[in-house]
């Protein structure tokens, strides 16, 4: 059974990294990503390798946020609507969700946790189709990763929460280990964003398990 187990996952992480490929492009990633039978086997990844972190961001949204039931928030990168289904169970009943494979937003459409949605590239000079201060929180999670949300995506986050607000966004804490430069450009861009008064670093949380075989790490933004 240990045997299993540890194949299962293996195969798991092999089907998670084609997505993180150095080179890939974020074109060529969402172009993977949509695809009716890859997103099925996205969503029971899931499963298979206890992703941990949609429940662990769910939570933190939940204690920061205290009226969910008329809060609004947006799920970035939503994938097959695991945060979703976190913010639901929760209480939330007025959360969008976003991706920029359009496999995976109509994957979202049939879960019944989410009101609005939307399709689009976010940052390298792709802005959201929201106005200023629309959202009290936005939650993201494994997006922070190679080919998948550009560093400067931050300041579309930032512009589309409102003063107060929250981003929280959790990824794997050997991000900055196992691909250096998208993670130092991530954090140089956040860095830039707190010292132009955008937002601040409200706080960090390490956790045990992002995935069955990584820990994860989340930073908690709060807009100004």
């Amino acid at each position: 059974m240990a045997s299993t187990v540890c194949e299962i996952t293996k195969q798991g992480e092999e089907f998670l990294q084609r997505f993180h490929r150095e080179g890939l492009g974020y074109d060529e990633c969402v172009k993977a990503y949509d695809n009716e039978k890859v997103v099925k086997t996205y969503h029971s990844m899931g499963e298979v390798m206890n992703y941990g972190a949609p429940g662990m961001l769910a939570n933190m949204l939940a204690g920061l946020i205290p009226d969910m039931s008329k809060a609004k928030i947006l799920d970035l990168a939503a994938g097959s609507g695991m945060i979703g289904k976190g913010l639901y169970d929760r209480g939330f009943r007025n959360v969008d969700a976003h991706d920029g494979a359009a496999a995976m937003v109509d994957y979202c459409r049939t879960t019944g946790h989410y009101k609005d949605f939307f399709t689009c590239f976010v940052g390298n000079g792709h802005t959201l189709p929201m106005e200023d201060d629309t959202y009290d929180g936005i939650s993201c999670s494994g997006a922070t990763v190679n080919n998948h949300l550009p560093p400067s995506a931050q300041s579309e986050i930032a512009r589309v929460i409102k003063p107060g607000g929250f981003f929280v966004n959790a990824y794997r804490a050997n991000l900055y280990e196992t691909e250096v430069e998208y993670a130092t450009q991530w954090r140089e861009e956040a860095e830039r964003l707190e010292k132009e008064g955008k937002w601040i670093l409200y706080g960090v949380l390490n956790f045990r398990r992002f995935i069955k075989v990584t820990a994860g790490r989340m930073d908690i933004y709060q807009v100004l």
